[in-house]
């Protein structure tokens, strides 16, 4: 597979995730095993939202002060 071609979450997409992850892990019925998986997806979900900051604030960092995004 091409991981290329996947789209990759906004990071409201990726808090709608986390949100609907902790809702999930909250259900009085859930197995360890279920909520061992669920944290697991909200890591990967955490992990996520990092990278899109940092990508976002190197964007920022090189902005110049025309509004342009400066080469570096």
């Amino acid at each position: 597979m091409d991981n290329q071609n996947e789209k990759k979450p906004t990071l409201e997409e990726a808090f709608t995730q986390i949100e609907a992850i902790l809702t999930q892990m909250e259900e009085p019925e859930i197995s360890l095993e279920e909520a061992f998986a669920l944290y697991q997806q909200g890591v990967l979900q955490l992990k996520n939202c990092g990278t899109i900051l940092d990508e976002v604030e190197k964007k920022m960092q090189i902005l110049g002060e025309d509004g342009e995004i400066e080469e570096m």
